[in-house]
């Protein structure tokens, strides 16, 4: 097992969600990472909605010693999608599973803002504290914008979001993470922070087969009850939009921006110049990736654009049995 001083510490920032809640307990799961807090953001539901089910999971790990901090409730520049992803993720954003809180846990969380909680953990600890967003990237750009200093201060940024090879999943170009705050995401790839990008290029590749769901519905654990229950909603929605046949498994798209942190040699990726569009109706969102250097500029990106899609499926499945081995 690592030692201490060998732990990767992570503060990840979420809107749980089917696939966040699989990505959380993968990094909960894992002796390479310390998880020092996890922050929220709206998303695939109402920042409200979000924050509870990020309780939800780390009960359901037994960790609540973990703080949480409430964040944006929607877009720096732009009105917030009223529609959420609920169609994808259920009504309250969990599946529908309906996993009661008492309120003594709904009050878990801190009081002070997420990019706040971001800030102060970063300066905390300069150049230990990686992030992990997994969902729009308006707390980050909020931390980056408040305390430039981060910027300097932060080991790295993986950003789970952005397609160069692929087409997005929101519009013909863009990733949902960054379609829905595009402003939000230009501040941070522009900012100079240390950046990773793990879209859809590579979480498009990395599908749980039916199987390995079996074998996790059948552990009976408290966090294996909770994906249980709540994939089949996550399921039917790739089914339904004619991204997996029945029976197919599933894709938790946030599973691979772990993965990374835990392990970055199952990755291929290459260093580009890559810009946010802001401006076009048509384009808005998507990574504009200079991927022959064209203009002179220099890569301000880590982009993956290959996987060992069965490593990580393998990864995943180990750890979140409580089989994995450090």
């Amino acid at each position: 097992m690592p030692s201490k001083r060998d732990l990767k510490r992570v503060i990840i920032d979420t809107d749980p969600g089917i696939d966040d809640a699989a990505a959380i307990l993968l990094a909960l799961a894992s002796p390479e990472l310390s998880v020092e807090a996890i922050t929220t953001v709206y998303g695939n539901g109402p920042v409200d909605s979000c924050t509870d089910n990020a309780v939800r999971i780390l009960l359901a790990a037994g960790r609540l010693d973990i703080p949480v901090y409430k964040g944006a409730d929607k877009p720096l520049m732009r009105a917030a999608n009223e529609g959420w992803a609920l169609e994808i993720h259920g009504s309250d954003v969990m599946g529908g599973t309906g996993l009661p809180l008492s309120t003594a846990q709904r009050n878990l969380p801190e009081t002070c803002h997420a990019s706040l909680g971001i800030i102060g953990r970063v300066m905390d600890s300069p150049a230990e504290i990686t992030i992990i967003a997994m969902g729009r990237l308006t707390n980050v750009a909020l931390a980056l914008s408040l305390e430039p200093r981060v910027v300097q201060s932060v080991a790295e940024i993986i950003v789970m979001g952005g397609a160069v090879g692929v087409p997005g999943n929101v519009s013909p170009v863009a990733s949902a993470n960054l379609y829905e705050d595009p402003e939000a995401a230009a501040i941070v790839y522009s900012s100079g922070v240390p950046l990773v990008q793990v879209g859809l290029d590579v979480c498009n590749r990395v599908t749980i087969d039916q199987g390995q769901l079996d074998l996790i519905q059948q552990a009976g654990t408290p966090a294996t009850r909770l994906l249980a229950a709540a994939t089949p909603y996550l399921q039917s929605s790739y089914v339904d939009r004619g991204l997996i046949e029945a029976g197919g498994g599933v894709r938790y798209n946030d599973l691979s921006a772990v993965a990374y942190a835990i392990n970055p040699d199952l990755f291929g990726s290459s260093e580009l110049y890559v810009e946010i569009e802001t401006q076009s109706p048509v384009t808005r969102g998507q990574t504009v990736s200079h991927r022959h250097h064209t203009g002179g500029k220099a890569p301000n990106v880590r982009v993956c654009l290959e996987v060992d899609a069965f490593a990580v499926v393998e990864l995943f499945t180990q750890r979140i049995l409580g089989q994995g081995k450090p």
